[in-house]
C-alpha cells in the first residue's frame, strides 16, 4: 500500500510540474504604457516593476487582456488584427420573439369599450412620439459614453436596462394596437390604420435592437488567445497596440507609440558569436647566434613574443534565459590564430545586453603548436648544418584565453502578427 502511494504522489507530483499556465498581460488603455500594465498568473494579479521588463517562462503560455477602453469611440488593433469588444451572446430577434409571446397571452380577452379607430389611432400617434422620444434619449445616452476617455460596466449597466425595459413596453403597446385592430369590422379603416399601426410596431422593434447592439453587445473583458512559445527558439513576443477613431478610420500615432515586449525567461538558449580572442597558445619563435667556444656551431635562442596571441573566431554560447543585462554562458568555440593555426576553445563567459549583445568569455584553449624539437634546448650550442635551420616540432597543448565577441544570432521575436522572426 505504502508503495502504491509513493508511485501516486509522484505521478500527480509530475502531472502538476508539467501543466502548463497561462499568464495574462493586462493592459490598460486609458493610460497604455508599461508602468500600467499588470500580469495575472492563475487569476492571482501582481504588478508589475516598471524598472524590469515585461516577462513570461519558458513554460507558459501568453494572454493579452485589454481593459479601460471605450470600444464606443475606437477602434483597437494588435498589430493589424483588430480586437473586438462586442459579442452576440443576447439576440435581439429573440427579445422581440418573447416580447410577442407574452402579448399574445394577454390577448386572450377582448373588450371593446374604448377600442375604436379613433382611440386606436390616437394611441397609435402618442406610441410613435414615446418611441421617438426613447430613440433621442438614447443616442444622447450614447453620445455621452462615447466622450468618455474609458467605459465601465457600470456607465451603462442601469440605464440600458431602464431602456430596455421601456422599449419592451411599447413593442407590447403596438402589439395590443395591432390585435384591437384586426378585431373591428371596417375593413376600410382597419387597412388605412393598420398601416400606420405596423410601421409603429417596426419602429419600436428596431429600437429594441438599436438598444441590444449599443448596450447590450459589449464585451469589456477581452483577452487575446493563449500564445504558445515551448520549444520554440525566441527571445520576445513583441505586438504593437494601435487605436483608431470609430468615425474616421483614423489611427492615433502617439497612442502606445512604441512596442510591448513580452521577454521569454527560462530554458536553453543557443547563440553565436564571433570576434576577437587572446590565446595563450601561439607557435614559439625562434633565433640563433654563433658560439664563440665552439667553431660552426649556433647557440639556440627563444625570441620574446609576449604572453598572448591574438586570434579571430567563434562561439557557440549557451545559456538559460534571463531577465537580465548580465548573463552567465557556457561557450564552445574555435578561432584560428595569425600563424593560420586552428585552436579549439572552451569556457564561459557572461552575456551584456538584451538587444545587442557582447560576451566575454575566458576558458582553456587547445590546439598544436610550433616548438623546438626533442634534442633540442634553448640556450645550448648545435651543430645546425649548412642550412642553418632550428629544428622544430608539432605538439598539441593546452593554454587558456580571453575574448571579447559579438552576438551574430539577432534577437528572436514572435509577432502575434507575422510568426517568428529575427529582430
Amino acid at each position: 500500500m505504502k508503495t502504491i502511494l509513493i508511485i501516486l504522489y509522484l505521478f500527480f507530483g509530475f502531472i502538476g510540474y508539467s501543466q502548463i499556465t497561462t499568464k495574462i498581460i493586462e493592459i490598460d488603455l486609458s493610460k497604455p504604457h508599461k508602468k500600467s500594465v499588470t500580469i495575472y498568473t492563475d487569476s492571482l494579479p501582481s504588478a508589475v516593476d516598471s524598472s524590469k521588463w515585461l516577462s513570461i517562462k519558458s513554460r507558459e503560455m501568453a494572454a493579452i487582456k485589454l481593459i479601460n477602453g471605450n470600444p464606443l469611440s475606437h477602434n483597437y488593433k494588435i498589430d493589424t488584427k483588430e480586437i473586438s469588444f462586442f459579442n452576440n451572446e443576447q439576440k435581439s430577434d429573440e427579445i422581440i420573439q418573447e416580447v410577442k409571446a407574452e402579448s399574445n397571452k394577454k390577448f386572450l380577452k377582448w373588450d371593446a369599450e374604448n377600442k375604436t379607430f379613433e382611440s386606436i389611432i390616437k394611441k397609435n400617434n402618442i406610441l410613435a412620439r414615446s418611441i421617438d422620444s426613447l430613440n433621442f434619449e438614447i443616442e444622447i445616452f450614447y453620445e455621452i459614453l462615447r466622450q468618455k476617455s474609458k467605459l465601465v460596466e457600470n456607465d451603462y449597466s442601469i440605464k440600458r436596462l431602464e431602456f430596455l425595459s421601456f422599449a419592451k413596453e411599447q413593442l407590447k403597446s403596438s402589439y395590443e394596437l395591432l390585435d384591437n385592430l384586426q378585431k373591428l369590422d371596417n375593413d376600410i379603416q382597419n387597412s388605412i390604420t393598420q398601416k400606420s399601426v405596423i410601421e409603429t410596431k417596426d419602429k419600436a422593434e428596431k429600437s429594441i435592437k438599436i438598444i441590444v447592439e449599443k448596450f447590450y453587445g459589449i464585451d469589456l473583458n477581452v483577452y487575446t488567445f493563449p500564445i504558445d512559445v515551448q520549444g520554440k527558439n525566441i527571445d520576445i513576443i513583441e505586438f504593437k497596440l494601435r487605436r483608431f477613431n470609430k468615425e474616421t478610420k483614423v489611427e492615433e500615432a502617439d497612442f502606445a507609440s512604441t512596442p510591448y515586449n513580452i521577454w521569454i525567461k527560462g530554458g536553453v538558449k543557443i547563440d553565436v558569436s564571433a570576434g576577437v580572442f587572446f590565446t595563450s597558445l601561439y607557435d614559439d619563435d625562434y633565433d640563433k647566434r654563433d658560439d664563440p667556444s665552439t667553431a660552426g656551431n649556433k647557440i639556440i635562442m627563444l625570441k620574446n613574443s609576449g604572453d598572448y596571441d591574438m586570434a579571430f573566431g567563434s562561439t557557440i554560447n549557451t545559456y538559460i534565459r534571463m531577465n537580465s543585462w548580465i548573463v552567465p554562458t557556457l561557450n564552445f568555440g574555435a578561432v584560428i590564430t595569425q600563424n593560420e593555426k586552428l585552436q579549439v576553445l572552451l569556457g564561459g563567459g557572461v552575456i551584456l545586453g538584451k538587444q545587442e549583445r557582447i560576451i566575454f568569455s575566458t576558458g582553456i584553449s587547445m590546439g598544436k603548436v610550433d616548438r623546438i624539437a626533442d634534442g633540442y634546448q634553448v640556450g645550448s650550442s648545435y651543430n645546425l648544418g649548412d642550412s642553418g635551420t632550428i629544428p622544430i616540432q608539432s605538439q598539441f597543448k593546452f593554454g587558456h584565453f580571453f575574448g571579447i565577441t559579438y552576438n551574430l544570432s539577432k534577437v528572436k521575436k514572435i509577432s502575434l502578427d507575422k510568426g517568428i522572426e529575427e529582430n
